[in-house]
């Protein structure tokens, strides 16, 4: 059986990410989050799940594309800059944030067993901005 790289294992987790918020599952969008998560606004893990919530009970939807710039890995830790755009339908409008280059941070944690890569931060000059409603 072949074991995916650390890599791949980062790709999958930004897609889960990706996905839990276009499907609005919150289950999935925090199942990404590293417990310890905190970032350049102060906000925790706790304030990321409030926002989450708070997303997922609107009526608002999201189509989120995340296109991969860089992964730069030095276990048990790694950073990946992104090209993230996101179009909202919030409030019956269509909100296009236009491409926002983001930052993560990511963290090996332990799972049980096995060790299993997690969101330890995110940074995005703007960012704040458009999803305010939601922090």
């Amino acid at each position: 059986m072949h074991r995916a790289s650390d890599r791949q294992l980062i790709d999958e987790l930004v897609a889960r990410a990706e996905h839990g918020i276009e499907t609005k599952s919150l289950d999935e969008i925090m199942d990404c989050i590293a417990p310890d998560y905190q970032d350049e606004m102060g906000l925790s893990k706790l304030d990321v799940f409030r926002g989450a919530m708070h997303f997922v009970q609107s009526p608002d939807t999201a189509d989120v594309s995340i296109d991969d710039a860089s992964v730069e890995i030095t276990s048990p830790t790694a950073t990946g800059v992104f090209d993230l755009h996101v179009v909202m339908m919030q409030n019956g409008r269509y909100v296009d944030s236009g491409p926002i280059r983001v930052t993560m941070q990511f963290e090996k944690e332990r799972r049980r067993l096995s060790k299993v890569w997690m969101v330890k931060s995110v940074s995005a000059p703007g960012m704040s901005k458009q999803f305010e409603d939601y922090m």
